[in-house]
Order: C-alpha cells, then sequence, then structure tokens
C-alpha cells in the first residue's frame, strides 16, 4: 500500500498491548480509536516510533503508548501516519488534499516525510511538527551534493538531505510546481487589473513601490479604488513609501487584495476588497516576518486573533508553529470599520 492510499477505505483493527494490556487499535479519518476510545489527530502533537511500538504524545501533556505491534507494524504506522497527516495539515491551513509526490528523506535526527502540494512544501520530522513553506516565500534552492538549502523569505531557512537517487527529481518538481504557482498569480494579478498584466509578483507577498517598480502607480490606484478605499487612502497617508501591496490567490482559487501598512514600530494589515469586519494592527518591526504568518495560515485570521480558549481547530498552528505565537502575542488592535475607524487608527 502507497502512503496515498494508507488510512483509506474499511479501518483494519491492530491487535496490541497498552501497558501490558491487549487492545484493539484501528485508525479512522477523525482519530485513533482504542477499544472504542477515540482520540483526535489534531490532538496528538508528537509521534515517536519505536520496535514494534509507537508512543503518541497529546497537547495536553498525557499520552498513549502501544506495544507489540506485530508483524503488520509498519502497515500500522503509515496508515497512522497518513490519517493524522489529513487531519492535521487541514487544520493548519497548509492543505486539505493529498500532495503531488511524497519523499522520504534522513537527517541526523532521523528520518522526515517530505511533501510537495501545489502550493506548498512540508517536511515533518517523524516524531517532530511539520515545517511548513508557502511555494511563493521560497527565495532560492542551493544545492550541495545531496544538500539543500531553501531560502525561505521572512522564515528560517529549510535544510533538506537524504533524499539520494531522488534528489534530481525533487528539484525538478519543486522548479515546475513554483513555475505553475507563478503563472497562477500571475494569471490572478491580470484579472484583477489588466493594466497589472505581466506583474509577476510571488503569490500573497506584499510588494513596495520599489518591488512593484512601473506596474506600482496602476497597483496603488486598484488599492484605493476597493469597497475599503478610505481606510486605504488613510494608510497611504500615514505609511508613506514603506506601504506594501500583494494580491492573495490561494493558488488560484480566490482573490485577496491586501495591504500592509507600517506605522511607526506597528504594522496594520487591511483587505482593499470584500467584508472583512476589522482591520488588524500588530506590534511588530519585521512586516516580511508577519506576510510570512499571513501565508503560512493561509490568511485566516482566526488563528491570530481567537483567544486561546476559542481556538478550535486553530489552536493546531499556535501550538505548533513559533511564528504563529509571535504573531499572536504582537496583535494589539482590531479595528472594527465604522464611522470612527480613523480616530481608533489614530489612538491606536
Amino acid at each position: 500500500m502507497s502512503e496515498q492510499d494508507a488510512g483509506a477505505g474499511t479501518p483494519r483493527p491492530q491487535r496490541a498491548e497498552q501497558q501490558g494490556v491487549p487492545v484493539t487499535a484501528s485508525v479512522l479519518e477523525s482519530g485513533l480509536d482504542i477499544d472504542g476510545s477515540l482520540t483526535d489527530w489534531v490532538d496528538i502533537d508528537r509521534v515517536v516510533e519505536g520496535d514494534h511500538r509507537v508512543l503518541l504524545e497529546r497537547a495536553g501533556g498525557s499520552s498513549i503508548e502501544l506495544s507489540k505491534l506485530g508483524a503488520t507494524h509498519d502497515r500500522f504506522l503509515s496508515e497512522l501516519r497518513t490519517a493524522r497527516r489529513r487531519a492535521r495539515y487541514a487544520a493548519l491551513t497548509i492543505t486539505s488534499g493529498e500532495p503531488l509526490q511524497s519523499y522520504l528523506a534522513r537527517t541526523e535526527r532521523g528520518l522526515v516525510d517530505v511533501h510537495l502540494f501545489d502550493k506548498v512544501l512540508v517536511a515533518e520530522q517523524r516524531d517532530g511538527s511539520p515545517v511548513s513553506v508557502p511555494l511563493s516565500l521560497i527565495d532560492d534552492v542551493v544545492r550541495d551534493g545531496y544538500r539543500i538549502t531553501i531560502a525561505v523569505r521572512g522564515l528560517d531557512p529549510l535544510v533538506l538531505s537524504g533524499l539520494g537517487t531522488k534528489t534530481d527529481e525533487f528539484l525538478a518538481r519543486l522548479a515546475a510546481t513554483r513555475r505553475s504557482l507563478t503563472a497562477v498569480t500571475a494569471a490572478a494579478y491580470a484579472e484583477y487589473d489588466g493594466a497589472l498584466t505581466g506583474l509577476a509578483a510571488p503569490d500573497g507577498w506584499a510588494l513596495t513601490a520599489r518591488e512593484a517598480g512601473a506596474f506600482w502607480p496602476a497597483l496603488l490606484e486598484r488599492a484605493q479604488s476597493g469597497s475599503r478605499a478610505n481606510e486605504v487612502r488613510a494608510l497611504v497617508e500615514r505609511s508613506g513609501d514603506r506601504l506594501a501591496i500583494g494580491l492573495y490567490t490561494d493558488g488560484g482559487s480566490s482573490l485577496l487584495p491586501f495591504v500592509l501598512a507600517p506605522i511607526g514600530d506597528r504594522v496594520v494589515v487591511e483587505a482593499t476588497d470584500g467584508d472583512d469586519r476589522a482591520t488588524y494592527v500588530f506590534a511588530v518591526s519585521d512586516r516580511e516576518r508577519l506576510n510570512a504568518v499571513l501565508l503560512l495560515t493561509s490568511f485566516r485570521r482566526e488563528a491570530l486573533f481567537l483567544p486561546d480558549d476559542q481556538l478550535g481547530r486553530w489552536a493546531v498552528a499556535a501550538r505548533v508553529w513559533p511564528a504563529v505565537r509571535e504573531a499572536r502575542g504582537a496583535l494589539v488592535a482590531r479595528i472594527v470599520h465604522d464611522n470612527r475607524w480613523v480616530d481608533h487608527l489614530d489612538e491606536i
């Protein structure tokens, strides 16, 4: 069974022991069922695989250990990894679909599952959390033998090794997938405004006047003509040449124009079109890192503003990604769009 197929279809019960007691474990779409007691995949933050045993560490600090998994140990763990990946990647807003291709890397820390999707690259240590790299954040890919270093805007670089004979294939597929996303994003900009035809901008990345070059006047005019025209004009007045404008297409499935407006030591996030209920203000000095976090969470701002006890599915991102926790801590205000919006902005 391939990893893509694992976890699908009718559950196959696995005989094992838990603290010396015989149990039956079943991998379900929603979680791991042990003798009728279900643990959701989104609540399992770490999986440590051993010799015919597996340790599952829960978010709250408790754990489950299954031993004596027997001859079907490898099949059971493959199904577990795949079902858990599907649920947690959806909760992390990485993707709800299947990878275009999966690879297995080997590092000093152990095995790493590498999944290439149409918008994101994910590297997940077998006993750790996933590192998600939106393809539009990749600045450069450098190969040194079998060691690959991926430079990422606003985030730490991703280093992969141990792909062996699959190294060339991986690099070729990654390059082709990035080109496809670039083409989709260029088409979205052209659809957004004909004057932006030919603009090659990363999906979901806000451009400054210098970065946009000759396209800046058209980009600025379009941003100031949307449903939040008054708000955008106020932000332009206050941020000047520090303003950045972007378009998030979610790989071509949606269209979200937005601005990032640094004002003093804070950055304001505003959607220029749509029915967004609030403007978000962060006490950060690094606009690019904030932009990267917005992409990590697929611009789902619930992950950044909901209280800890109301996060629901967004709690996973807040637990496993330091950059998301950092942004949550830096959020200083949500300004509701009403007739006192400008007053509130200036007060903050």
